[in-house]
């Protein structure tokens, strides 16, 4: 099939590192969340706003309704009770149970905990090996996002990916037996877009119709804003700072997932190493795409997506999109690679027009 292409200037600026988007709030009256405080929006209704630290993150929140703020911190109870079951670090973690007891009797986990493996192992098989459950080895010995990473040597690389290998899982009711020593789950690539759908389920069980929630790099919108206007999510420009986005565009009941790896990384002898870890190789990905975000209703299926794609590159993201997924693609060429059902709305930023070549892509 053949791409729409809207030029708007070639892109002068050389991306050599490999970036992760921060896909971050436009909020309705454009202000910072601060917690615990409310605002009246334009529609005459209250909007309350909450942020808080969670799953090694930033948790912010915009919500109308009557039962807003019960809502919110109902939402921040759920993702604190999630960070202590699924964290790969946190001593008391079901994870870390079951990581712990590999090669021997394996753990019991919650049902939530194994309806989630049991998704994130069915979604691992569509990836063709590049997203692993069992990565969690890897994942530690390369310790990118925590306080001692290190450049993990080629002979240990490999004897740790022979542990790595998610058709040896076995599930057993909310039994998980993991079978060689050494082994271990991280959930890490999917838990915050699950997070996205548990904090979609208790907007609704409190009657709030319209929520905009950011987990780090994944963001659920709810309904849209009282005055019937949608809510607008901004792309942000690798090069840029926070507050510094290519485009923007109408986010709605689903949740956008954005992987990449420009916020987490450590540097030595003058190469970067970002966290994003190819399971076929072991080592951090090396990747065409600089950013690249997915929509869907479900948002672990989001976080699935995002950080697949990112690890297969850019031809793989477009043969996606042709085949009716929802997504934004930067590459390291400046091509802005767009779904083509999201066109009637995308808008990039007058400073940023002229420096992208923008791509919609039909399906």
């Amino acid at each position: 099939m053949k791409c729409c292409c809207v030029r708007t200037g070639v892109h002068s600026r050389g991306f050599l590192s490999l970036c992760i988007l921060g896909a971050l709030f436009l909020s309705g009256c454009g202000a910072a969340l601060n917690a615990s405080s409310s605002g009246q929006d334009h529609a005459g209704e209250v909007m309350e706003t909450s942020s808080t630290f969670a799953m090694d993150t930033l948790v912010s929140q915009n919500a109308y309704g009557e039962r807003a703020k019960e809502a919110m911190q109902e939402v921040n109870k759920a993702l604190a009770e999630a960070d202590g079951r699924l964290s790969l670090f946190a001593e008391q973690s079901e994870i870390v149970r079951v990581n712990q007891e590999a090669g021997r009797r394996g753990a019991d986990v919650s049902e939530d905990t194994a309806a989630l493996l049991r998704q994130a192992l069915a979604l691992s098989s569509q990836s063709e090996g590049c997203f692993a459950v069992t990565i969690a080895p890897l994942t530690l010995a390369w310790g990118i996002t925590g306080e001692q990473p290190r450049v993990v040597p080629q002979r240990e690389v490999d004897e740790l990916l022979s542990l790595v290998d998610d058709s040896l899982v076995q599930i057993e009711g909310n039994h998980v037996l993991l079978p060689k020593e050494g082994m271990g789950i991280d959930l890490g690539g999917i838990a915050k877009g699950a997070a996205c759908s548990r904090a979609a389920e208790i907007y609704e069980s409190y009657g709030v119709e319209s929520a905009l929630l950011s987990i780090g790099g994944n963001i659920y919108a709810r309904g849209e804003k009282p005055d019937g206007t949608p809510w607008r999510v901004g792309f942000r420009d690798p090069e840029g700072g926070e507050g510094s986005y290519i485009a923007s565009f109408s986010l709605r009941d689903s949740v956008i997932a954005v992987s990449g790896g420009y916020e987490r990384y450590f540097e030595q002898e003058g190469v970067q190493y970002i966290h994003i870890l190819d399971p076929r190789t072991g080592r951090p990905a090396e990747s065409d795409i600089v950013s690249v975000g997915v929509i869907e209703e479900d948002g672990a299926t989001a976080d699935f997506w995002s950080t697949t794609l990112f690890v297969q590159g850019t031809q793989a993201a477009l043969a996606y999109m042709r085949q009716g997924g929802r997504a934004v693609v930067l590459d390291d060429e400046g091509n802005l690679y767009v779904s083509q059902e999201m066109q009637s709305d995308f808008s990039l930023y007058p400073e940023t027009e002229k420096a992208y070549e923008v791509h919609f892509i039909p399906h």
